[in-house]
């Protein structure tokens, strides 16, 4: 018989005893209770303590685990489990979250985590439904690339694809460089998911200082295994997915490989085109793995996986719009009362615009119904693929070493229009992005003495931006619509005595003034990390462990910006004569439409033409003044859709020295009872970065490394012959300079725009303070005859204890005298509920022999939170708790079940508004029925 060398099991064990744990390991993994007789069962497994006993004392002298791995913990290895007889109800669920359970009872520190038997229940595969399943993770309400992951409420990052996360992610020892990858994939074959909360880095992978989410799937074995799944219901959903694995040579070389095909219409129609859905699914994943073990000391796993490009109108790509409210939070001066909102400036005042009003069936109350109808939209597209080699080479019975080699990567691009039967903006536009990883981890894993366990190594990284770009295209609307007021009112002006009247020049002026212009801002950034670590745990007794490691790495971050012209659109006659740096030929007027004394021959050459094509006069200077009025007008709605050209810019690199560490000690009480304490800090690195322009190059906005000291106190508990499992933990965590997502006040384009709201430009930045504490709690009950119950949940408290220069939300906007930042220190941060757990259930019950019962709850809730990083008070969500089931019948001993699926089974109302004059739906009830089937 041979074992994994990962394992690290003394192969000087006699054979008759790893016979005997074998067959004690069949004894008690999941097996048709009513096939056989429940008291035979339990006197055979009586039979078995002493030897599983003897076993234990075996695998503990001969160093079963190999140091820094996870434990070898079995359901079979645990002498408590063999007593739950056969009323355990689903015993492949209870055995899986029972080993996670044992194993991470010493960890010290926070570690909560759920297992894949629990997600394929629920036809579980995307990450945001994963980890919502776990204790104080959540995810941000997005498409992928702006998808954000926060634990204890830190990590928002909503909006900043190239924002590096807090919460990493690692899935099969390779972590993802950004979210967007993690949020993309649809995990099969899934056998844990955990959440590590608090700095990481010092036992390898990429750094990470507020958490990381760990994903482990299935290997390759060499015992011959075939799944298939398929699930059909609502709005044409069908997911598809296999499992096929095995030998390809005996001993030598195995195959594992999994495919998902998924889709489903969304919830809400396109009531201009029916054909076209929001919220629809379309993905496709194929994950192939070889395991090549040419001797017992070398071990090789290599990995591929592929999701080519899908196509989903997701969904932050539209929000419904709401009236904006009649008043401000600020006093005006003049009056003593709250500011009114000046609804000329909102967007419902600009359809109110005679330009739209051509449209009698598109109206104000259109725009703001709870519908969509938009005449231009293109879904988003998606795709990654990605390839890694994990080669473990076992040096000495206590000692392996690892290299594991990767690499990945991740394009997207956004197909939004303006979300109406308009066409200010002209789909496809949005952000584009492209990226590729690399990186590379040697590994050490010892135990010099029986007493200490040591992990080492080293680790390089690469992450490659080679485009990450923001393109806008105006269509034919956009000079009606971005118009200031004065500007519109010059451009269409309205003759009393005939008001159906137009004015031939300004409605030409308008619509050429942006239409078919596309501008683009495109950036790169390069991001190195070299980093070493070490870690070392030590049991100073019996009952005392003690763990300390640190990590030191260089890091690198190099970024390059430009602002251009992609497309002069109809009327490059409009433009200046140059934008800061950017030469474009065009003549210079001020608002009043006055040449400039500065224009050349050229320049006065072009006024002219342009007063010819407008308005059929031979010379500029022959214009009346209105005229000039309007073409100076026609000029302002175009630079401000120009905004802040610049060439090509280096930002001012970052490079920094960053250390992690940690310190940890946890003590056993009994055998079922530790405490744990510990403190870890951790470093991010600083960002890189272009924000807007001078006159002669692009704005280097470089933010500070982020730091975090984070403490921790705990208890785990197995109890009542393992039928019980718990974990509490306390923690503070102090950040200083926190990166966010934040906005720059942006002075010339709140002039250039004219519509008295303050303009904005979206930039990384550094909040002095931030602090997030609370407690968490897990646990496990199976005490109650062929239930199961694992319940995970939080109170957190994440707060800016300095935020002295905030963006101002909607209500703060306006003409405020404060200005155009606020004090937001005290304030929870976005996307942090206080409260928030997942309750789940699992009912197992045999009626037959071969015949299994079964009913599955799951229940997750969280508080209110504001969903706006600018905090406005309109975007506080309501409480909610969505409930999911699942009822079947299992039949065959498990070769096959089918089951009801229901998610969001009462139809909660989970909507929340992204700002606040923007509402969002929740997603609403769906029904479907699950097939599952094995050889």
């Amino acid at each position: 018989m041979s074992f994994s060398p990962s394992l690290g099991i003394a192969r000087s064990a006699s054979r008759r005893r790893w016979w005997a744990l074998l067959l004690a390991g069949v004894a008690l993994l999941p097996a048709p209770v009513p096939a056989q007789d429940a008291e035979a069962l339990r006197q055979r497994h009586a039979a078995l303590q002493d030897e599983v006993a003897q076993l234990r004392a075996t695998l503990a002298r001969a160093g079963a685990a190999v140091p820094g791995e996870p434990a070898p913990v079995t359901a079979a290895s645990i002498a408590p489990a063999a007593t739950m007889g056969d009323d355990r109800g689903d015993r492949g669920l209870v055995d899986a979250i029972t080993v996670t359970a044992v194993r991470l009872k010493d960890a010290p520190r926070s570690t909560s985590a759920v297992t894949g038997e629990e997600l394929e229940k629920f036809q579980i595969n995307n990450f945001r439904d994963i980890v919502n399943r776990i204790g104080n993770v959540r995810t941000s309400w997005n498409n992928p690339n702006t998808a954000s992951i926060f634990v204890r409420g830190v990590g928002w990052a909503a909006g900043a694809g190239v924002l590096e996360p807090s919460v990493g992610v690692a899935v099969d020892d390779v972590s993802h460089g950004i979210s967007a990858i993690s949020a993309l994939s649809n995990y099969l074959d899934v056998e844990t998911v955990e959440v590590v909360r608090g700095p990481t880095g010092s036992d390898g992978l990429r750094a990470t200082d507020a958490g990381r989410v760990v994903i482990r799937t299935r290997k390759p074995s060499f015992t011959p295994e075939a799944e298939a799944a398929v699930t059909i219901g609502q709005r044409n959903t069908l997911v598809a997915t296999a499992v096929l694995g095995g030998p390809i040579v005996d001993d030598l070389l195995a195959y594992r490989v999994s495919i998902n095909r998924e889709q489903a219409d969304g919830p809400y129609k396109n009531r201009n085109d029916t054909h076209f859905t929001w919220r629809n699914t379309d993905r496709t994943s194929v994950r192939a793995q070889l395991l090549v073990t040419p001797s017992p000391a070398i071990e090789a796993r290599l990995i591929a996986d592929v999701t080519p490009t899908n196509r989903e109108i997701c969904e932050n790509c539209f929000a419904f719009n709401l009236v904006s409210p009649p008043t401000y939070d600020w006093i005006d001066p003049a009056t003593g009362r709250p500011a009114a909102v000046n609804y000329a400036n909102e967007d419902t005042g600009h359809l109110e615009r005679r330009w739209f009003r051509q449209r009698s069936d598109y109206s104000v109350r259109d725009f703001t119904a709870k519908a969509i109808n938009t005449i231009g939209e293109y879904p988003n597209t998606y795709a990654t693929k990605g390839a890694s080699g994990d080669i473990r080479l076992t040096l000495a019975p206590d000692t392996v070493l690892r290299s594991i080699t990767a690499w990945r990567d991740y394009a997207f691009s956004q197909g939004a229009g303006s979300h109406t039967q308009f066409e200010w903006l002209r789909a496809p536009r949005g952000t584009q992005t492209t990226f590729e990883q690399w990186s590379q981890e040697l590994r050490l894993d010892a135990r010099p003495l029986k007493e200490l366990s040591y992990r080492g190594g080293l680790f390089a990284y690469r992450g490659l931006f080679p485009n990450y770009s923001q393109t806008e295209r105006y269509g034919s609307d956009a000079g009606a619509w971005y118009a200031s007021p004065a500007q519109y009112a010059l451009l269409d002006p309205v003759d009393p005595a005939l008001p159906d009247a137009v004015d031939p020049a300004g409605r030409g002026l308008l619509l050429n003034a942006a239409d078919a212009l596309i501008t683009k801002r495109q950036e790169r950034y390069l991001n190195r990390t070299l980093a070493a670590y070490s870690h070392l745990s030590w049991d100073a007794s019996a009952r005392l462990t003690l763990d300390a490691g640190a990590r030191v790495s260089r890091e690198t971050r190099h970024s390059q910006a430009r602002s251009f012209i992609q497309s002069e659109g109809f009327a490059a006659e409009l433009d200046p004569a140059r934008v800061n740096d950017v030469v474009l030929g065009g003549f210079d007027s001020d608002e009043q439409g006055v040449l400039t004394a500065d224009n050349g021959a050229a320049q006065r050459a072009l006024a002219d033409r342009t007063a010819q094509k407008y308005f059929h006069v031979a010379n500029y200077a022959d214009l009346t003044d209105a005229q000039r009025a309007q073409l100076g007008a026609a000029k302002g709605v175009r630079a401000a859709r120009l905004g802040a050209l610049y060439r090509r810019s280096e930002a001012e690199p970052y490079r920094g020295t960053l250390v992690t560490g940690d310190l940890a000690a946890s003590y056993k009480l009994t055998s079922e009872h530790t405490i744990v304490a510990s403190y870890r800090h951790g470093e991010k690195p600083g960002v890189a970065q272009i924000v807007g322009a001078s006159a002669a190059r692009g704005t280097s906005l470089p933010v500070a490394a982020e730091r975090v000291d984070a403490y921790e106190l705990g208890v785990r508990t197995i109890a009542l012959a393992h039928k019980l499992q718990a974990s509490a933990t306390g923690f503070r965590e102090n950040f200083a300079d926190y990166i966010q997502p934040t906005f720059v006040f942006d002075p010339v384009q709140s002039a250039l725009n004219g519509d008295g709201h303050p303009a904005y430009r979206a930039a990384l930045g550094n909040v002095p303070r931030v602090r997030s504490q609370g407690v968490e709690l897990d646990v496990a009950l199976f005490a109650i005859p062929y239930t199961t119950l694992r319940f995970a949940g939080a109170y957190t408290d994440a707060h800016y204890r300095s935020f002295p220069r905030a963006p101002v939300p909607g209500e703060l906007g306006g003409d405020n005298p404060a200005g155009p930042y606020h004090d937001a220190s005290g304030s929870t941060l976005p996307g942090a509920p206080r409260w928030s757990g997942n309750l789940f259930g699992d009912w197992s019950y045999p009626i037959a022999p071969g015949r299994v019962l079964h009913v599955e709850v799951n229940h997750n809730f969280q508080s209110g939170y504001l969903a706006d990083t600018t905090l406005s008070r309109y975007t506080r969500t309501h409480a909610w708790g969505i409930t999911d089931i699942s009822a079947g019948l299992g039949l065959g001993d498990g070769r096959f079940d089918v089951a009801l699926l229901v998610r969001n089974l009462l139809d909660v109302d989970n909507s929340l508004q992204p700002s606040w004059n923007q509402y969002k739906p929740g997603i609403p009830r769906w029904v479907g029925v699950q097939l599952r089937g094995s050889l």
